[in-house]
């Protein structure tokens, strides 16, 4: 398996740094990603209450759309809406036919009600968002997507299922966010496990590739070097996939 470090990924890619406006990423990420710091943690009361981790993942996700002309995706796990908001921003932005189809068993009622008064109507034109798990809403859907991003139950049974259900509904590229390498042990994350099963069976036709990304774009208040962060999203990427600069 491959281990890249997000901003060599995106060169890898053809993206420039100095294409990326961060500020589109910090405003989605304000009403839908941040966290607060317990009074606790030690980096309460030097560096401050509020933190916003792994914005990278849709820089990620929104490059590998640009750069693979993908129009479609699906999402499993909307969650408080940041990766949907940011794919949305991107489709809208660029004037694409396209759309992201979102899956969640919880939307929160009252978390919609206050992105769709804080964010543009166009953004949300981009977004479907079906409610329930992939074993119950997958197999409803009659199309393919260019683009899977799964970021639901991180247990190894889920991630399976997550797999089974999806694997058939990708053309290019799926993505799992939260793969931790061995070196980290958190008992809530499993998908591991299962991510590295699912490359076995799928070795001859698919590129893995580990991206590590959490605040190596944004500015880490924790001050972690690149050898201590240990996870981050793997991206399966079927090995007939062209970029868009291959196409010329």
């Amino acid at each position: 398996m491959k281990i890249l470090h997000i901003k060599d990924k995106l060169s890898q890619l053809g993206v420039k740094m100095e294409d990326i406006t961060l500020g589109d990423y910090d405003m989605i990420s304000k009403f839908t990603a941040e966290k607060q710091r317990s009074p606790n943690d030690p980096l309460f009361k030097s560096v401050g209450c509020f933190y916003t981790p792994n914005r990278e993942r849709a820089i990620l996700i929104c490059s590998l759309m640009k750069q693979y002309n993908l129009k479609t995706c699906l999402e499993i796990g909307f969650g408080r809406g940041y990766t949907s908001l940011c794919v949305a921003k991107y489709l809208h932005d660029m004037g694409i036919d396209g759309k992201i189809t979102s899956i969640d068993p919880n939307l929160d009622q009252n978390q919609l009600s206050l992105l769709q008064k804080v964010y543009p109507n166009q953004w949300f034109s981009k977004i479907q968002l079906l409610q329930g798990t992939s074993v119950d809403v997958v197999p409803t859907l009659n199309e393919k997507f260019d683009l899977i991003y799964v970021d639901g139950d991180h247990s190894y049974e889920g991630t399976k299922l997550d797999w089974e259900m999806c694997k058939d509904k990708f053309s290019t590229i799926m993505v799992f966010d939260d793969y931790h390498l061995p070196s980290k042990s958190d008992p809530g994350i499993q998908c591991a496990k299962a991510i590295n099963e699912i490359n076995e069976e799928q070795e001859s036709c698919l590129e893995k590739e580990l991206i590590i990304g959490d605040r190596r774009i944004f500015v880490d208040d924790r001050q972690y070097t690149d050898e201590q962060i240990d996870y981050g999203q793997i991206v399966l990427t079927k090995k007939n996939a062209v970029l868009i600069d291959e196409l010329w």
